[in-house]
């Protein structure tokens, strides 16, 4: 004789997602997850969350490194703004004074090169100068 065992039906809870930046995982996501997953998972062969939490706090910690990153960049390219830089792009090398600053994805600066101006990325400075004097150089 065959025995039949009722089964409910499962709901899962949605996660809700930041609108302004949808590759993030929040910390109220993150909890929503971990719930649904012990809800989820089989109580015989229970999954390890210690494994869960520092895979999560990796993440976290990478992310924040990255802010850090991407506001010393913009930093470094608002500090340029009036100093005398030299750099390379696209295979010319130019000398000029920083009139403006882009904080786009890639901090981008306006460099005026006698009477033109071109937008470089900051990271195509390898020489920044007030007046006669070198503050800062990356070339060897």
């Amino acid at each position: 004789m065959k025995s039949f065992v009722n089964v409910n039906p499962v709901s899962v809870n949605s996660v809700n997602v930041n609108a302004t930046n949808r590759a993030e995982l929040s910390a109220e996501d993150f909890w929503q997850l971990l719930l649904t997953h012990l809800q989820m998972q089989d109580p015989f062969e229970t999954a390890d969350m210690n494994q869960m939490l520092q895979q999560f706090v990796t993440l976290q910690a990478a992310r924040e490194m990255a802010r850090v990153s991407d506001s010393l960049q913009r930093l470094q390219a608002l500090l340029m703004l009036g100093r005398v830089v030299s750099g390379e792009w696209e295979g010319e090398v130019f000398t000029g004074t920083v009139v403006g600053v882009s904080l786009s994805d890639t901090p981008t600066l306006s460099v005026k090169v006698g009477d033109r101006n071109f937008a470089v990325p900051a990271s195509a400075v390898w020489q920044v100068a007030l007046g006669s004097e070198s503050l800062f150089s990356t070339q060897a």
